[in-house]
């Protein structure tokens, strides 16, 4: 998440008027500042991510919905479009991969933790 900040805070220095939506994952994600306005307009619950961020935000195929309420509350937004998000993907289809080939009769416990704790790493990696 925290490129995601640091776009953030880049793209508010350039327009500080203007709330950003990030798509992250499934979802779209609304930060900070953008996040507290838009939960206080329209409704969407506040998450702690951590102490320096904060998030409101949406599923993708809610997308028309919520950016017709921004509208309607005069509240001038960016869908952000993420251009790694074509790396995640092939990203994610190489981890998908590697799971469906785990053998799971012939793996020890050990084994198991070192995968998880491996997906673990490389999906953080990814975002």
């Amino acid at each position: 998440m925290s490129k995601l900040l640091k776009q953030y805070e880049e793209l508010k220095k350039k327009d500080p008027e203007k709330i950003y939506i990030f798509k992250v994952g499934i979802f779209y994600n609304i930060l900070n500042e953008d996040a507290r306005l838009v939960s206080k307009e329209i409704g969407l619950k506040l998450t702690d991510l951590s102490p320096e961020i904060i998030k409101c935000g949406f599923p993708v195929a809610t997308l028309e919905k919520y950016t017709n309420l921004l509208t309607e509350h005069n509240i001038k937004f960016e869908v952000v479009s993420n251009q790694t998000s074509s790396n995640q993907n092939t990203s994610y289809e190489q981890i998908i991969k590697k799971i469906q080939n785990i053998n799971l009769d012939n793996t020890t416990c050990k084994e198991a933790f070192d995968i998880l704790y491996n997906i673990q790493q490389n999906l953080k990696n990814i975002q």
